[in-house]
């Protein structure tokens, strides 16, 4: 008789342990999908904030470009003093 209240109890357990499997499936499918569906909103936010990034710097080098064409001996004086500044701290390595 023992053996038969052992052998129920191991039945309930596997019962238990299979359902638990189920359960873990089904949380396991929900996370990720909700992973998924942040994954792709945190795809479409830097997409949206690269062309931001690719517009303002397009900007700026337009305006580089036309301060060059208005003063060119100015960019090309600011140029030779940036050079020299690099020049000088890469000599002191």
């Amino acid at each position: 008789m023992a053996e038969r209240d052992y052998a129920k109890e191991i039945t309930a357990i596997k019962g238990d342990v299979e359902k638990l499997r189920a359960d873990l499936a089904r949380l396991l499918a929900a996370l990720g999908d909700d992973l998924e569906a942040k994954g792709g909103e945190l795809k479409n936010r830097a997409a949206e904030r690269l062309a931001l990034a690719r517009a303002q710097a397009s900007g700026s080098l337009e305006r580089v470009e036309d301060a060059i064409e208005e003063k060119p001996l100015t960019a090309l004086g600011v140029a030779v003093g940036v050079g020299f500044l690099i020049g000088a701290l890469i000599g002191r390595r």
